[in-house]
């Protein structure tokens, strides 16, 4: 599968602290019944005002978006969903019945819009840019025009609607855009209570570790290296991406400082120059694949010659995970949690 969230970044930065100027429509006008006191009608969103109304039918598109939806508590209102990388948590997947149409899934290609239409969704989450470009369901501006709400993974905010991950904004890439994306959804959803449970959780988790690490100085470096497709390439998730944030907070660095954006092209021969001290290899895609559908690749990295002085190949240092634990969502903070017990064992030998 080759989707348009796949393409290189050009343009990833680290900062997004005020809203983007012209990548959506006008705000809409309050909802009728609107209590001023209750705070802002309408959720700021890649410049795009989504007001505040409990939506009946969701669409989500991409696993980390799927799953959002379903932590949030509002996965009985879940009608489409589309393109899973791995299998979902297990406490989410009981609400997950693509078998009965319960929601209708799409697993390979985006739907057209006419089908989304046909479900009738008020809101259409994205994870990643695609699925609001003419090559996906459309812009943001026409889906609103037809009845349709959107909401977008802030980390992929494009330079305006309607752009592809090739053509990215200066995007805040932190675990605070994403406890923010988490909260702006629970509003949205009207599962407010939800959304503070779960970034609560998530927050404590990434303080144990911070808690765990403390003056750790020696930082291995770190690869994330898959090969989309079954294309046989080596792509690497750059800096400008969350995965590069999960490094850092994990006690790692990133071997890829030089490359920007979240699959990069990279030869054998720029591994080997990389030296990383550890692999990981997140696996993709398909509802049914956990971390073992990686193990392919590192079987083919273990034996390609070239790479057996490599640090992380000569010292058995290729680890598995899966693409919905690097892509921003709510399994970030047992991400870095992983990784942290990889790189720094000892300071995870009680508790």
């Amino acid at each position: 599968m080759c989707r348009s969230r796949l393409l290189p970044a050009v343009v990833l930065c680290s900062v997004l602290l005020a809203p983007l100027a012209g990548c959506g429509a006008a705000a809409p006008p309050a909802p009728p019944g609107a209590d001023p006191a209750a705070g802002p009608a309408a959720v700021q969103n890649c410049g795009v005002d989504v007001p505040v109304q409990r939506p009946d039918r969701v669409v989500a598109m991409f696993h980390n978006a799927v799953e959002a939806v379903l932590a949030l508590g509002a996965g009985d209102r879940l009608v489409g969903a589309a393109y899973l990388d791995n299998r979902l948590l297990p406490d989410l997947a009981k609400d997950f019945h693509p078998e009965r149409k319960q929601p209708v899934y799409w697993p390979e290609e985006y739907p057209s819009r006419e089908e989304v239409l046909r479900i009738a969704p008020q809101l259409v989450v994205a994870g990643f840019t695609g699925a609001f470009s003419r090559e996906g369901l459309g812009t943001r501006a026409e889906l609103r025009s037809a009845g349709m709400q959107t909401y977008l993974f802030s980390q992929y905010c494009p330079t305006s609607d309607g752009a592809d991950q090739s053509s990215l904004a200066a995007n805040d890439v932190s675990f605070d855009s994403v406890e923010r994306d988490l909260t702006d959804l629970g509003r949205l959803l009207g599962t407010e209570d939800r959304a503070a449970e779960l970034t609560g959780r998530m927050r404590a988790t990434l303080d144990d570790v911070r808690t765990r690490l403390g003056d750790v100085t020696a930082r291995p470096r770190v690869a994330m290296v898959n090969a989309p497709s079954g294309s046989g390439e080596l792509r690497v998730f750059g800096t400008g991406d969350v995965a590069t944030t999960i490094i850092d907070a994990a006690g790692g660095q990133q071997a890829f400082p030089q490359l920007d954006g979240r699959q990069r092209k990279i030869s054998v021969e720029g591994l080997v120059a990389a030296r990383p001290d550890v692999i990981v290899v997140p696996a993709c895609c398909g509802a049914d694949k956990g971390p073992e559908a990686a193990d392919p690749l590192v079987a083919k990295l273990k034996a390609t010659p070239a790479l057996a002085q490599v640090p992380a190949v000569r010292n058995g240092k290729i680890f598995t995970t899966t693409f919905a634990a690097v892509s921003p969502g709510i399994r970030n903070a047992d991400a870095v949690a992983t990784l942290a017990r990889r790189l720094h064992p000892d300071r995870f030998a009680t508790g």
